[in-house]
């Protein structure tokens, strides 16, 4: 095939573009999971606690908990600007 009729051809292929990706994203991750896993942590401790001291609750109220907990903790932390 010539060279020309190759470049012409080339013209009516359409190829996307790509969105810019954030640098931040890695990081936000990294953010994200260890947030899931501290949440994760808490809601363990939270059944154990439940199941020793005999306390109403399940698996969804340890969550619940768990996240309000480590969130309200981090909220404390992080200093007023």
């Amino acid at each position: 095939m010539p060279l020309r009729k190759m470049k012409e051809a080339a013209k009516d292929i359409k190829i996307p573009k790509r969105k810019p990706t954030s640098k931040s994203t890695p990081s936000k991750t990294v953010h994200n999971e260890q947030l899931h896993d501290a949440i994760r942590l808490q809601a363990y401790y939270n059944y154990l606690h439940r199941i020793t001291h005999n306390t109403p609750g399940d698996q969804l109220s340890d969550w619940l908990e768990a996240e309000k907990y480590i969130l309200n903790s981090r909220k404390r932390r992080k200093p007023s600007a």
